[in-house]
């Protein structure tokens, strides 16, 4: 074993400051995630204005189902990532805190996206809070590959689909920043480019597989 090895693997955590961290994150998510509905009142008119009144937080209730639904997806992945640690690092751990600091604002930005959609500035806000989410989530992947973190018997494919999938949500919101700028509404539309490259994944990997098995 070499110094740096060595050295690496005297400075890795494991076991139950695994769990600790993992069960604080979750909390994080668990709060932010519930934080989203918050803000989303009843609206208290009468009755033969209820049902306008239910249309008009259409804003509102997108907002909240894209976030819930990023949010989500981001969880699964930070989930599925620390579940194939062998330990972690102290670098790991500041990466993880960040990544929870701009968990915290999604609320903000959720709010912000809903009373602000027509504006290229409240969109701008909230594709930069979900893109930065996503930058540190692909970066704690790409962390743990590069100082040799993952459990030895994680399935290598795994690990390429991974580096793979994760920039490509936070690329899009990036990426539909300067749309933004020009037209709220397009950059809005953009975002649904992450649902078909994410299919065009699954499907060229079930391909492959599937000609990996043979005939």
């Amino acid at each position: 074993m070499t110094e740096n090895s060595g050295s690496l693997k005297r400075g890795l955590d494991s076991g139950p400051d695994i769990e600790r961290t993992m069960f604080f994150s979750d909390a994080v998510f668990a709060i932010a995630m519930t934080l989203l509905a918050v803000d989303i009142k009843a609206p208290d008119v009468p009755s033969d204005q209820l049902g306008q009144a239910i249309l008009d937080q259409r804003p509102e209730f997108f907002a909240y189902a894209l976030s819930f639904a990023v949010a989500g997806a981001y969880w699964l992945s930070h989930h599925r990532l620390f579940r194939l640690l062998k330990g972690f690092t102290g670098g790991l751990q500041r990466l993880n805190l960040l990544l929870l600091f701009f968990v915290a604002l999604l609320a903000y930005a959720t709010d912000m996206l809903a009373l602000h959609d027509d504006t290229s500035l409240g969109v701008v806000i909230y594709a930069a809070a979900l893109g930065l989410i996503g930058s540190v989530n692909t970066l704690m992947w790409s962390y743990c590959r590069r100082h040799g973190l993952f459990r030895d018997d994680v399935n290598p494919g795994l690990l390429q689909y991974a580096r793979v999938r994760a920039p490509i949500t936070p690329a899009v919101f990036l990426l539909s920043i300067p749309i933004a700028l020009v037209s709220p509404s397009a950059a809005e539309y953009s975002w649904l480019s992450i649902l078909v490259i994410s299919l065009g994944l699954r499907l060229a990997g079930s391909r492959r597989r599937k000609a990996a098995a043979g005939p």
